[in-house]
């Protein structure tokens, strides 16, 4: 589970509020350790007592990804927890195609950095997604 004094601080560091909305959401989304699309997620917060429409999840996960908080996995268009709170540092996922488990690998990240480029500035927490398959899977 996310820390919410963790969420706090990048807010109030950033000049935004966390909102109900905003909370119900990085609280549901933080449930699970596969990506999640913006659809599902919104029937999983529903389901758990909100009345949310598709605009709202949409609008939360793009200040969350902004936020540095969530990644979006561009593959499949969908959402995940980021479970490092270090943004000076690429983020590297790996994607298993078969069981869809994505991992963050925190310290292979942190050995990668965005060389300096005076024709190209690239934006922070960058995620970079290797597909293959999980040791589960492989030995399967």
């Amino acid at each position: 589970m996310i820390d919410k004094s963790e969420l706090l601080n990048r807010c109030t560091k950033a000049g935004k509020s966390v909102t109900p909305q905003r909370m119900a959401i990085i609280k549901q989304l933080s449930k699970s350790s596969h990506g999640v699309s913006a659809y599902d997620l919104l029937e999983q917060v529903n389901a758990a007592g909100h009345e949310f429409n598709i605009s709202t999840i949409y609008r939360v996960l793009d200040f969350w990804t902004e936020m540095g908080v969530v990644h979006k996995i561009e593959s499949n268009n969908t959402y995940l927890v980021c479970n490092d709170s270090h943004d000076n540092h690429l983020h590297i996922l790996f994607h298993c195609t078969k069981c869809h488990e994505i991992e963050e690998s925190c310290q292979f990240s942190k050995q990668i950095s965005i060389p300096d480029n005076k024709k190209f500035i690239a934006k922070k927490n960058q995620v970079v997604e290797l597909q293959g398959l999980c040791s589960g899977c492989k030995i399967a």
